[in-house]
């Protein structure tokens, strides 16, 4: 989408930003800022596209408050994060709550806020507090998210006998950057358009999850290898080099099997921060 505004404006000869000032002339409701994915119906009509070609090659789905392809990115259905209070140092010894910040590290003075005293956070703790602010935050999920939640609940399920407890708050520090990582990639756009088909049954949703939560375990590089082939055929739900039915049973693994009575729930959960397709 970014790529065809950008080609857009080069073939007319004008810069983005006067281009936006123009579409804003037209439409007084687009924001300030330059954002081509909240102007979709104004772009595909200025490069002659049909309508809805944009919102398919990037994978997204409308808004239903006018053309958003992310909650995030819609002023009408945009999620607050939930109040944080600062670390001591950031608020100067006060006590001061904000809401710009989604998770529980102040990356700046690397410290773990949620202890009554601040514990230093390593560096994984950096990473996906990062995470949280940067990719995860354009996705529109916030840190105390259902698509977080679900990713716990994913990890618990996977490995019962390390006997963690989602809410326990030892187990949140020392689980807190495995958690993100996996938000990222339950949450990653290839990930989610699998999701929002309606033809996967449970046996296919718990299939795919456990194998994308194996993916994580064993690191980046195999996480996105599942990622890239994971594809929906036919009737058939294609995980690497491995397919099974989209409908009706499949052999699972023990991990897949727990999750199986809670994989429609995990799913709606997943999808929380998208929207449904509108009419335009």
């Amino acid at each position: 989408m970014t790529s065809y505004w950008s080609r857009l404006c080069a073939a007319n000869a004008i810069s983005q930003k006067d281009l936006w000032l123009a579409l804003r002339h037209i439409d007084r409701m687009l924001p300030i800022l330059v954002t081509p994915r909240s102007a979709l119906g104004y772009i595909e009509a200025l490069g002659g596209l049909t309508e809805g070609t944009l919102v398919r090659d990037s994978g997204g789905v409308v808004c239903g408050h006018g053309g958003a392809t992310r909650q995030v990115e819609c002023p009408s259905c945009r999620r607050i994060p939930a109040p944080v209070t600062l670390c001591g140092r950031c608020a100067a010894g006060d006590q001061v709550t904000v809401t710009r910040i989604h998770g529980p590290v102040c990356v700046r003075h690397r410290v773990w806020l949620p202890s009554g005293a601040p514990v230093v956070a390593d560096p994984r703790h950096l990473a996906a507090q990062r995470q949280l602010n940067g990719s995860l935050a354009l996705r529109g999920v916030p840190y105390r998210s259902p698509e977080v939640s679900a990713a716990a609940e994913l990890l618990h399920l996977n490995a019962p006998e390390r006997d963690d407890v989602i809410d326990d708050p030892d187990d949140e520090f020392r689980l807190f950057p495995s958690r993100i990582t996996l938000t990222g990639l339950l949450t990653d756009p290839r990930f989610a358009r699998v999701l929002m088909s309606h033809v996967l049954g449970a046996h296919a949703l718990a299939m795919v999850f456990d194998r994308l939560v194996a993916a994580h375990a064993l690191g980046h590089r195999a996480a996105e290898q599942l990622l890239e082939g994971l594809k929906i055929q036919g009737r058939e739900l294609w995980v690497g080099a491995s397919a099974v039915p989209v409908r009706g049973g499949c052999a699972l693994t023990p991990a897949a099997r727990r999750i199986l009575p809670r994989a429609k729930t995990i799913r709606a959960h997943m999808l929380h921060h998208r929207v449904e397709v509108a009419a335009r």
